[in-house]
């Protein structure tokens, strides 16, 4: 199997994705893809065959209070949601989906806001791809239950104790991984792909079922506003032979 790791940015040149080559308690890193367009990334994620995982790293939506209030306020008689229980415009609601704060607490830090930081660009950049993938055949599912599901690198790295954020690090935690020497380079030199090659190696972890699903109560909203996949703690070390594995959380 193939996993697929994508650190999206609003433009090309700050875009990257890794694949990953999966075989029996191995692994190897093909060369990163630098500066990626969009009919790259196209090719890519529409060439997922039927065991293969994708992890991106971007909101897949927006908060659907936000949706909400945008809404409103784009009538001709334009109104604002209520205010909380105390008084104040609810706006943690409208700057945070519920995946955001459920990340939180296993994330060195809260999710970018995609409604009100700049990270909304990047999301706008995938709601286009979104929408062509959907028109070649390929819908996504917001949720994560398809090829294709949203991750959260940083998450990631805090689960697995990755503090360093090097290749080295990630080669010590995970021996079973051969980064070829040019792999290694661009990986050691690039931000862009060294996020990559963390989202690809969460892939294989959703594949694993080793990240955290939504819950019940969490489903309707995770189908609109997206849902970050995180690893289990200690998961790591595990993924080229998942078995007998600590369960996500």
């Amino acid at each position: 199997m193939r996993t697929l790791g994508v650190d999206l940015s609003a433009s090309p040149p700050r875009t990257a994705a890794v694949v990953i080559d999966w075989s029996a308690g191995r692994a190897t890193v093909r060369t990163p893809l630098l500066g990626c367009t969009d009919e790259q990334l196209l090719k890519l994620l529409s060439g997922l065959g039927e065991a293969d995982q994708a992890g991106v790293d971007c909101p897949f939506g927006w908060p659907a209070a936000f949706v909400a209030a945008m809404s409103s306020h784009a009538g001709p008689r334009p109104t604002w949601p209520g205010r909380d229980a105390e008084g104040a415009d609810d706006l943690r609601a409208m700057r945070y989906r519920r995946t955001d704060l459920v990340v939180a607490p296993h994330a060195p830090r809260l999710p970018l806001s995609v409604s009100f930081d700049k990270l909304g660009a990047v999301a706008a950049r995938w709601a286009r791809l979104q929408a062509l993938l959907e028109h070649l055949g390929h819908p996504v599912d917001r949720v994560g239950a398809g090829p294709v599901a949203e991750v959260y690198p940083a998450a990631a790295r805090h689960q697995w104790g990755l503090t360093l954020g090097s290749v080295d690090e990630v080669r010590a935690a995970a021996p079973w991984l051969d980064i070829p020497e040019e792999a290694r380079r661009l990986l050691a030199t690039s931000r862009d792909a060294y996020d990559a090659l963390i989202a690809a190696l969460v892939a294989r972890a959703i594949k694993a079922r080793l990240t955290t699903w939504p819950t019940a109560d969490e489903a309707e909203l995770a189908r609109t506003e997206g849902w970050i996949h995180f690893p289990g703690r200690d998961t790591l070390r595990h993924l080229a032979a998942p078995t007998d594995l600590p369960s996500a959380g």
